[in-house]
């Protein structure tokens, strides 16, 4: 027997609700993840800078390598699902502009599974900003960075819980890939001078990362404007959002790396 596919309603933005979810941890409704950020922000922003405020910057230099390292478990963890399920792979090609009705899809199950695990992998990198508080490094804690954070989660739970739109597998699974490599390089980086001096390849992290969001982006935008039958809704949340942190990164980027080596450039000629 063949399996058809049945066009989606693109009108209608938000998927009906599904038993499933409503059954899981930070799915059944929106109350767990809006107090997680409300503490995250109030947090980060107001209690942790205050209670650090005459204290000595914390040596957690063991809870980060091993938080380093988790993170590149469970990110390998979730890309290894989708690579290591050839059908799911096929599927997704075959299916990316005209996904199987729900009825017929035989991997609604390994999806949603693999979306709630990357909604938690969302929720856990936020702790990447308290061990900033406990370091002191509240520099770091910029516009970009709390934006990035607090907009994957909510961005990640509506598609999830209303949405459940499956295009958005390829690029979760992509961004997992990156945090495979970002977490690895945090995770060397942690072990000292001896081994700081082999990577060389800090600054093309974030050439990585700004890789992606264009990937993404144009995954996306393909879908939009070939009229796949996808969620529309999706599509747009994620291109908006991620267009905004590509943004954000591309400053971050021209500031971080071409001005300094701009000034660094000049500082040479002055000399000379």
């Amino acid at each position: 027997m063949t399996l058809e596919t049945v066009p989606v309603v693109d009108n209608l933005p938000f998927a009906e609700e599904d038993s499933i979810l409503n059954k899981w941890l930070l799915t059944s409704t929106p109350i767990p993840v809006i107090v997680i950020l409300g503490i995250y922000l109030l947090t980060v922003l107001k209690i942790g800078p205050k209670f650090m405020e005459k204290r000595e910057p914390y040596n957690i230099k063991g809870i980060m390598m091993v938080y380093n390292f988790y993170q590149i478990i469970y990110n390998s963890y979730i890309v290894g699902m989708l690579l290591l399920n050839r059908e799911a792979q096929r599927y997704l090609i075959e299916h990316s502009c005209r996904p199987l009705h729900y009825s017929k899809n035989p991997f609604n199950d390994e999806f949603y599974y693999a979306s709630w695990c990357y909604l938690f992998s969302k929720i856990v990198d936020l702790l990447d900003t308290f061990f900033m508080v406990l370091k002191k490094k509240n520099s770091h804690i910029t516009f970009l960075h709390l934006y990035h954070h607090t907009a994957m989660v909510t961005g990640s739970w509506i598609s999830i819980k209303y949405i459940r739109a499956e295009q958005g597998i390829i690029p979760g699974a992509i961004n997992c890939g990156v945090h495979v490599i970002m977490y690895t390089y945090y995770f060397l980086a942690a072990l000292g001078p001896e081994v700081q001096k082999y990577l060389w390849w800090k600054r093309y992290l974030t050439k990585i990362q700004i890789t992606q969001f264009i990937i993404v982006i144009a995954f996306l935008g393909y879908l939009y404007h070939n009229d796949c039958e996808v969620s529309q809704a999706y599509n747009v949340l994620w291109i908006a959002n991620v267009f905004v942190i590509f943004c954000l990164f591309m400053n971050f980027y021209i500031k971080t790396y071409l001005q300094s080596d701009k000034s660094k450039d000049n500082k040479k000629i002055k000399k000379g």
